[in-house]
């Protein structure tokens, strides 16, 4: 602990709970990146400045909290070194009793005046891009705190804050501090697009690639909303949710956990109550949170806020939005020749996996339609993305037609029938009573238990057959086990495989299909626009009782249309 690491020419960092970041200016001055957690740690670090014949010449502060000013003061009065932040960071950084009564929300009592909340204050300037040495940089990553900092060394070194969490810390806590949701979000956006050699938050691992930990984050915060309008279906008070949440996660209540959590949980409300998801009732002097999901109406057929015309990328759902069995449905052809004549793109987005992306291609040729396998994302693909990144090189026993299986196959998964150490089950419609008793001993055994997608039904020309969600309710009657983890939609796996691949911005990205708990719900629960058209498996009054509510509905694709961009519209 407090070990320093060299991470590049210049730049080093001090391992400790709350990493302290350190660039040469020159030969002789440095400047810091943060100071740590308290006076021991500032303690601390002025040692190795001393081992090192290094002056300490200015201090950055990322943001305020006490566990990244806490080293300010005695670093300070040792060297004279002036310190830095940030935006309204400066002013609780200087005036450090306003981090514990803003997390408390009154005037704090003692067991919040402690060094994890409250630092000792010290003499902090304004923060702006001319006081930054020669080959650094500053980005804004505001949402942690009212206004956070990234750094960057001219060794390509990021120190990225708290602008992430570590996805230990998110299995610990779950909840981690957020001042501002809709910021974080952004700030998320931003970071996912930084370039750099290493990225170093300010707790857990350095990292060389930041996208996956973005990811991860910005999984959990659409986990917590989607919990939050759970436990808002009835009227409830501030309290009752954040002991719902506690309960939800296993977590311990404590002095600092109620004002942290407390607090995150409230920005989250705020957050969801400006979108419109919350309502905040008033009876009889009780004030509790209501979700409005049900209760929105979204009209039919209109696009108000010019989402679709906004929108740089379609994620379309096929079977029941774009066609039933060998049919088009009215007007899907006009309309992807809309997309294009727009200059806009579209990318088939399907949770069938018991077909290939070729076989796809090849079905569209027949229907009038050149694409090629670029335009067409399968749960199967994102299945096979996963076990590459998760179990390279074990044995996957595949329940899935023939076709799946060579595609796993091919992309180099070892399938094995008899001595697995994976299940994979898909949409099989080869499926027979021995494959399903294999499957069934497989999964009572204890071996991790994946899945391509969750769909109880498939829709056809002739109405609808079961799908792989059927499947695991047979395997569920059987063995007492569900998935644990699905790839497809609803599920951030299979959008954040079509992000990846396709380059395409989050915010820009709409997903267009016919199911509410699968299309819908993996717009509503992964940062994209949901669009719901009523070609397929849901109805209006399905979209009336959900809670899972879209953006948009239309009737079909076809109606979509006109609102995509008028200018550029094609002729029908």
């Amino acid at each position: 602990m407090y070990d320093l690491v060299q991470a590049g020419e210049r730049t080093y960092y001090v391992d400790c709970p709350s990493k302290i970041g350190i660039y040469r200016i020159d030969e002789e001055r440095v400047c810091l990146i943060d100071s740590g957690n308290d006076k021991d740690a500032g303690k601390k670090v002025w040692k190795i400045l001393e081992s090192k014949g290094w002056k300490l010449d200015r201090i950055f502060n990322t943001h305020s909290h006490a566990d990244h000013i806490g080293g300010n003061r005695f670093l300070q009065q040792k060297s004279g070194c002036r310190i830095y932040c940030a935006g309204m960071d400066r002013i609780l950084a200087e005036h450090t009793l306003l981090e514990p009564a803003m997390l408390y929300g009154g005037s704090p009592y003692r067991e919040l005046k402690n060094k994890f909340l409250y630092a000792q204050s010290s003499d902090v300037q304004e923060l702006t891009e001319a006081d930054l040495p020669e080959g650094m940089e500053m980005l804004r990553i505001d949402g942690h705190s009212f206004a956070m900092s990234a750094f960057r060394t001219e060794d390509g070194i990021w120190f990225v804050a708290d602008g992430v969490t570590a996805e230990s810390i998110m299995q610990k806590y779950h909840v981690s501090y957020l001042y501002d949701v809709e910021e974080f979000l952004c700030s998320l956006d931003r970071l996912e697009r930084l370039e750099g050699r290493i990225f170093i938050p300010s707790h857990g691992e350095t990292v060389t690639d930041i996208k996956p930990l973005v990811s991860l984050n910005r999984k959990k915060v659409y986990e917590i909303e989607a919990m939050l309008q759970e436990i808002c279906a009835e009227p409830v008070g501030n309290e009752a949710i954040l002991k719902a949440v506690f309960d939800r996660y296993g977590l311990l209540m404590n002095d600092i956990q109620y004002v942290l959590a407390g607090s995150t949980i409230r920005s989250y409300l705020s957050w969801m109550k400006g979108k419109g998801d919350l309502e905040l009732e008033f009876t009889d002097n009780h004030p509790a949170w209501k979700s409005t999901a049900g209760r929105r109406t979204v009209p039919v057929n209109e696009d108000r806020e010019g989402i679709l015309k906004e929108a740089e990328c379609f994620a379309l759902d096929m079977d029941g939005t774009i066609y039933l069995g060998e049919k088009w449905i009215d007007g899907a052809k006009e309309f992807l020749a809309r997309i294009e004549a727009a200059g806009k793109r579209y990318i088939f987005l399907t949770n069938n996996s018991s077909k290939s992306p070729h076989v796809y291609v090849e079905k569209l040729k027949r229907m009038g339609l050149e694409v090629g396998t670029e335009k067409i994302v399968t749960s199967g693909q994102a299945a096979i993305y996963y076990l590459k990144k998760h179990y390279a090189g074990k044995r996957v026993f595949l329940l899935g037609n023939p076709m799946l299986q060579e595609e796993f196959a091919e992309e180099g998964i070892w399938l094995e029938e008899e001595n697995p150490e994976v299940v994979v089950t898909a949409f099989d419609t080869t499926l027979d009573y021995g494959k399903m008793c294999k499957v069934c001993d497989f999964v009572r055994g204890g071996l991790p238990y994946l899945a391509t997608h969750p769909d109880y039904n498939c829709p056809t020309e002739t109405g609808f057959i079961p799908d792989a969600g059927a499947i695991h309710a047979f395997i569920h009657a059987s063995t007492g086990r569900y998935p644990e983890r699905i790839m497809g939609k609803p599920n951030g796996d299979i959008v954040d495989y079509l992000l990846e691949r396709t380059g395409a911005r989050r915010e820009k990205t709409v997903m267009v299909g016919d199911r509410l708990y699968t299309d819908v719900a993996a717009g509503v629960r992964n940062g994209l626009k949901s669009v719901l058209v009523l070609s397929g498996e849901a109805t209006l009054k399905d979209a009336a009782r959900s809670e899972i509510q879209p953006d948009l509905i239309f009737d079909s694709v076809k109606e979509m249309g006109e609102y995509i961009s008028a200018d550029n519209a094609v002729n029908e």
